[in-house]
């Protein structure tokens, strides 16, 4: 962390009573959850394989599609 950061939020930290205190604790943990459930790596899909089974699955009216022919 940068240091000129680190020393500011632990003097504004210092400023406050128990409870503001605990609430920033709190704010500080929520962010890092976030922020490591952000950066999962979630494995590559394949199209082809991996949806093709939903691909027409389900049959479309033409009155049901948005388009205009001309």
């Amino acid at each position: 962390m940068n240091t000129a950061i680190e020393t500011r939020i632990i003097e504004q930290l210092h400023r406050l009573d128990a409870s503001k205190q605990a609430e920033v604790l709190d704010f500080v943990e929520y962010l890092t959850a976030k922020f490591s459930q952000a950066t999962v790596n979630w494995p590559m899909l394949d199209p082809a394989q991996d949806l093709a089974g939903f691909v027409g699955s389900v049959p479309v009216d033409e009155d049901a599609v948005a388009y205009t022919r001309t």
